[in-house]
């Protein structure tokens, strides 16, 4: 359709009032009014408890993501110094062993080396049981792959096939959990 024909239709039903009789506009009542105005108020309304939502819910996320991170933060901490205690507590062995060591540089006294040695290794063993670690029983015992690694097989008078004839490697647990498997010889 060309521009000229599209001019002379619009121009055509310009020219026909008649045909605008048919289409009759009712006139607005006063309570549609209202009830127009109650619902312009009601979307208004609406909108602005959307925006209020909207707004909390974008604050609250930026206070997760602010908790998350401090959490996170503080947990690295936590690992990074959970051993702080149990090295200070064991500062005072690493202590000994190193008077011990001047000490037995100038003496010649075999017995006084073993006794001290032996203290400062009870002492050592002291602390880490009150932090939860303990030494595996195993000679005697029957084999359990969960806490013992096999060394070798041996004939044993002593004891039944399949308990432990000797301990080369002693095993330790903390909290009754394996941080270290026992290595051992197992009767055949």
């Amino acid at each position: 359709m060309t521009e000229q024909q599209k001019k002379n239709d619009k121009q055509d039903i310009e020219d026909k009032p008649e045909e605008k009789k048919h289409i009759k506009t009712k006139p607005v009542k006063n309570s549609d009014k209202q009830k127009i105005a109650s619902l312009e108020a009601e979307i208004e309304s609406l909108t602005k408890e959307k925006d209020s939502l909207k707004d909390q819910l974008l604050r609250k996320m930026a206070e997760f993501e602010n908790y998350k991170r401090r959490s996170e933060k503080e947990f690295l901490s936590v690992l990074e110094n959970a051993n702080e205690n149990l090295i200070t507590e064991i500062l005072p062995v690493l202590d000994d062993f190193e008077r011990s060591l001047e000490h037995f540089k100038n003496s010649d006294n075999q017995k006084s080396l073993v006794e001290g040695v032996e203290l400062i290794y009870k002492k050592l063993i002291s602390i880490l049981e009150k932090k939860g670690m303990k030494p595996m029983e195993t000679i005697g015992k029957e084999f359990d792959p969960e806490m013992h690694q096999v060394l070798m097989q041996v004939d044993s008078d002593k004891f039944k096939s399949g308990y432990i004839v000797d301990e080369h490697l002693k095993g330790y647990l903390l909290n009754d959990k394996v941080i270290r498997h026992a290595q051992v010889l197992v009767s055949k």
